[in-house]
């Protein structure tokens, strides 16, 4: 097969000294930010300084505490130079070099300077999204002004054979390298500059010594490993797949492969649809957004996966005060994304309308509460032992979600035939319901004064060491972690089953589906099931984490909200799910919460409205707020943060796909002589 010309076969040295400027200053500067404005100097100094100054009380000499910053220091600094190397191996060299800084910048420098300046993960990432729209707006219209066109995603997909593979290993290598080579000197050069104005401890210079040979010689292997990430994503020259040459082909003993020719991952590609093709070529190398390939964006799962479990050991160092309460909000945070991945089913999966997901929360919050506490023994006259009792919790995490789906069953079972707005009431009026009926049941749920009292969970000893689950957050942090992913991964699984398939199927066209012999009645039913029984887990979950379930805490408006997780995230999206149920709860609940606390400073710039206009609080217009930044996300980016590929290629048809569908016979009027030729009417 012959092998496509590239234009990275034979780079200039004029182009690799630009591609390597281009992409050494987008990770440079981030690092250098995360290093100096941030907090990465300070935690590489205090774990050397705990080392070298054992009897200094002041610092942190806890060996597990040290373990952990220095993992996570490593994976950062190791990261960011690996994927120096693969973004230059990987990148094709058609993107203007200024804007990469510019969408480098917004994504990367201007979240960690909220960082700093904030001192809360959750509010500075509500921030960086709502800085981050405003970017793609702005860039949007600049690109509109100018008649900018982005280049075709097949233009940039070549053949790369063996030549060009050690090319572009040697490239990426060289990038590793450079990237040693500068940041060893900007730290050599800080260094001297703390150590001349005694801010650098003495003994200190030793590592700072030890770090200026040993930055480069890493650059070299970790620039060659972000190389061989990016050479997984070449296309060879055979590379390909086998196809029978004709439809008609006869299968005998060597079966279809008798009659078989090789296509090339060019004409693969070339055979798709433009949306399709579009997808498909981003994640090849080299490729127009090295950035938003699969590559990369594996190193940012790693950089996060690492960062997330590693939590409760770094949030003082990088946050410093008020860790327990930061961690408290974190699980909270935790189930309302089980919330919305559960709603996710419902509404994006089988796109069921459902406005009273809430009263599945509720039904598992009492489920829990009202066998692990002291309400037991007002049901059934049996003496609840905390010690026992808090056992019974690793159970009715099951107990309870099956509860609820069987709640789900029960309320989708009369919804069977509608659809829409109709669907959308009747869930509604559930969601009504519900909490209602629990208020009024005095005898059981101990009425409008709730349940006190609930029960932690219970976990073995492993020696002398127990968890603390009264007083610690840490406990639940994890526990979340781990329903978490077990509910993502059921997600994803659901997803991909037959029935995950139906489920789209009936979104897509209930009728069709239907005729394609999907039971409507089934499926449906069991949408509304898995979504219930997740939110059973989260329920369960709550009532143990707060310890106390009252009326109060649950309304209608709670649905809104999960609905606007799922719809803001992207509609089928698990990805998108799980960012949008943390931007919304970073915006609505923590940054829309404390503006009146912004506000009552006297050296923030919102003191101003308070004093401008008599008896102002952002309370009363807290949903106000909310509500614009809703309307704002749906009419700029209609199909989410991080919509699913099906609802992008939905919302931004491509233009070349009309074109490229042949008129038929049909689409003329009848009596036509097209028409009558066609369907040989006599």
């Amino acid at each position: 097969m012959a092998v496509s010309e590239s234009p990275r076969k034979l780079l200039p040295n004029t182009e690799t000294r630009k591609l390597l400027l281009k992409w050494l200053v987008a990770v440079l500067v981030p690092v250098c930010v995360f290093t100096y404005v941030w907090v990465g100097e300070q935690m590489v100094n205090g774990v050397w300084l705990s080392l070298l100054y054992p009897d200094v009380t002041s610092l942190d000499h806890d060996p597990w505490s040290l373990i952990i910053q220095s993992l996570f220091l490593l994976l950062v600094y190791g990261s960011a130079i690996a994927l120096s190397g693969y973004l230059v191996a990987a990148d094709s060299g058609r993107r203007n070099m200024l804007e990469v800084w510019f969408d480098v910048a917004f994504a990367t420098v201007v979240p960690l300077v909220l960082l700093a300046v904030t001192s809360n993960l959750l509010i500075s990432i509500g921030l960086a999204v709502v800085v981050w729209g405003i970017y793609l707006f702005v860039r949007t219209r600049i690109r509109r002004a100018r008649h900018y066109t982005p280049p075709a995603p097949l233009a940039s997909l070549h053949v790369i054979d063996d030549k060009e593979r050690g090319a572009l290993l040697r490239l990426a290598q060289q990038a590793g390298l450079w990237f040693g080579i500068i940041f060893a000197v900007i730290t050599l050069v800080a260094d001297i500059i703390f150590f001349a104005t005694d801010q650098l401890a003495p003994l200190l210079l030793i590592w700072v010594a030890v770090r200026t040979v040993l930055l480069p010689v890493a650059g070299y292997f970790l620039g060659r490993l972000g190389g061989r990430m990016a050479l997984r994503y070449t296309v060879a020259p055979d590379a390909g797949i086998e196809v029978a040459q004709s439809e008609g082909a006869q299968r005998g003993r060597m079966g279809w492969r008798g009659n078989a020719r090789k296509v090339s991952r060019e004409e693969q590609l070339q055979s798709l649809s433009a949306s399709r093709a579009s997808e498909e070529a981003r994640d090849v190398v080299p490729n127009d957004k090295p950035l938003q390939s699969r590559g990369a964006t594996r190193i940012y799962l790693m950089l996060l996966m690492t960062f997330v479990v590693l939590y409760p050991i770094l949030d003082p160092i990088l946050f410093g005060s008020g860790t327990k309460g930061r961690i408290t909000s974190y699980g909270d945070l935790g189930f309302y994304v089980i919330l919305a991945l559960g709603l996710n089913i419902v509404v994006g999966f089988a796109g069921l309308l459902d406005l009273g997901y809430v009263a599945f929360f509720v039904i598992g919050t009492y489920a829990w509460s009202m066998v692990g506490s002291p309400q037991f023994y007002v049901l059934t006259g049996m003496i609840a032992r905390p010690e026992i009792f808090s056992w019974f919790f690793w159970p009715m995490l099951i107990i309870a979600a099956l509860l609820t789906a069987l709640w789900g069953v029960l309320l989708g079972a009369p919804t069977l035939r509608l659809r829409g707005d109709y669907l959308a009431i009747v869930t509604l009026g559930f969601g009504e319901i519900i909490p209602i009926v629990f208020t009024q049941m005095d005898k059981y749920t101990n009425g409008t004064d709730g349940i006190a009292g609930v029960y932690p969970p219970a976990t073995p000893c492993i020696g002398s060491f127990c968890l603390n689950w009264s007083n610690s957050p840490t406990p639940y942090y994890y526990l979340i972690l781990i329903l978490i992913g077990v509910c993502i991964f059921a997600n994803v699984r659901l997803r991909d089953s037959r029935m995950g398939r139906a489920w789209i199927a009936i979104r897509e066209d209930e009728i069709a589906a239907a005729s394609s012999g999907i039971n409507l009645v089934n499926t449906k039913l069991f949408a509304f099931a898995a979504g219930a029984f997740f939110a059973g887990i989260a329920g369960v979950y709550h009532a143990a984490k707060l310890g106390t379930v009252a009326p109060g805490d649950f309304n209608s408006t709670d649905s809104i909200i999960y609905l606007a997780m799922v719809v803001i995230g992207g509609l089928g999206s698990i990805p998108g799910v799980l960012v949008g149920a943390v931007v919304v709860y970073a915006i609505n609940l923590l940054i829309l919460n404390q503006l009146d606390t912004y506000a009552s400073d006297p050296s923030n710039f919102l003191h101003f409205l308070p004093q401008l206009i008599h008896n102002f609080t952002f309370s009363n217009v807290r949903n106000l707020l909310f509500g614009i930044i809703l309307i704002v996300i749906m009419i700029f980016r209609p199909e989410g943060l991080i919509p699913s590929a099906r609802r992008r290629r939905e919302l931004h048809h491509t233009t070349n796909e009309d074109e490229e569908a042949e008129p038929s016979a049909l689409d003329q009027p009848p009596g036509t002589p097209e028409f009558e030729a066609e369907m040989k009417v006599e």
